[in-house]
Formats: structure tokens, sequence, C-alpha cells
């Protein structure tokens, strides 16, 4: 019998999963606008990357306080948790999220977005029972590009990085992956990088299918 190429496959969440971009690029606009800062960040150059050190980053100016910064990190993710119901799931997730758990793949999910935040999309998506390990924002010391979500994703569901694929939609989120030692694979935005563990670029997860469950 044929194994397949990999054995365990990790999944960014918003992007890849959810099509939750919209939202949180809101709540963050909301949040530059509280706060004043006149030249914020376009959404696409931090998407996939934890709330905190992105806040940290474009409010050096101002000079804050380590209160001001845990203040304005919950400012936006209540925002961004208000738009949770109409955060859409894209259409292909589920059953192909289910298809890899029938087929005896490992899952796992690695985001930037806070716990509190991912369980409640996943329970909202329906794709909470698939996923054993979550690792989320809150529980790493540096977020995407950094390696430490996939890294612990990997070692807590006791995969190696050589057989596991990272699921992304982020130039950070697949910085991440590869520096974890794991195959990359970009989806929905056609985000590429020239390295010989990048898999490819596709359109959506149905087309990704296929790649994953061939033969080794």
């Amino acid at each position: 019998m044929t194994r397949a190429r990999f054995s365990l496959i990790v999944f960014d969440m918003d992007g890849v999963l959810t099509d939750s971009s919209a939202g949180h690029a809101r709540a963050f606009d909301e949040l530059w606008a509280e706060i004043g800062v006149t030249t914020p960040p376009a959404y696409a150059d931090i998407m996939g990357r934890p709330t905190e050190p992105v806040v940290r980053e474009f409010t050096r100016h101002l000079d804050p306080e380590d209160a001001d910064i845990h203040r304005w990190v919950a400012f936006k993710q209540d925002r961004a948790r208000r738009y949770l119901s109409v955060m859409a799931t894209f259409p292909d997730a589920l059953p192909s999220v289910a298809a890899l758990a029938r087929a005896g793949f490992g899952l796992a999910l690695g985001t930037g977005a806070s716990r509190r935040t991912t369980l409640q999309l996943l329970a909202h998506a329906g794709l909470d029972a698939f996923f054993p390990v979550v690792v989320t924002g809150d529980d790493v010391r540096l977020g995407k590009p950094a390696p430490e979500t996939f890294t612990l994703a990997i070692e807590r569901s006791g995969g190696k990085p050589d057989t596991s694929l990272v699921i992304e939609d982020s130039l950070a989120g697949l910085a991440a992956g590869l520096a974890a030692g794991a195959w990359t694979a970009s989806v929905r935005t056609g985000e590429k990088v020239k390295h010989n563990r990048f898999v490819g670029a596709f359109p959506d997860l149905a087309a990704l299918l296929p790649v994953i469950q061939s033969p080794a």
C-alpha cells in the first residue's frame, strides 16, 4: 500500500478556512482611528501576524505603556469578535477538512488569532471537532513569520516537520512554516516563495486536496 507524502496537515485559519479578513481589517481600521494612527499599514501587509506585535510596531511613535498596548489589543480583538457573525466560512473548507480526516491525516491548526476568537470561529464554521491541536497567538512568544506557531503545532501533534504540510494564505505564514522545517502551500491569494519545500499556490483547498493525497 502506498502512503501519502504528508502525515500531518497544519492549517492557518484566517483566509484559509474562514473568510475573516474583512472583519479583521475593519477592526484594525477602527483601532487606528481610535488611537490616532494617521498612517496605518495596509491590512495586506500585516495579515497573518498576531495583533500585539502589529500594534506595538505601528504605535511606537506614540511611546505607549504596556497597559496602553494591552488595552488597544483588547479593543481590536473585541471589535473583530463583533463581526464573527458576518465572517463566512469558505465553502470548500468543511468538505476538505472532513475528507482529510476520513483519510486518516493528522490535523492541526496554527493561527495568530487569540484563542477566544479562534474557538468561536471554529465553532461557527462547524470545524471545532476536527482539530485536536490548536495553537493560537496566545500560546507563543513570537508570532508569524517566526516558526513557533507551527513548531508547537507539529510537536503537540506528535508529527515531524518533514512529513508535515502547512497551508497558508500569507507570506508571513509561509515563512513561518518553512522556518519550522515543514512543507508549505498557499491557497486563495496566489502567494509564492522560492523554496524547495514550497509545494505551490492553489486557488482553493479543493484544488490542493489531490496533491495532499497523492502517494509519496
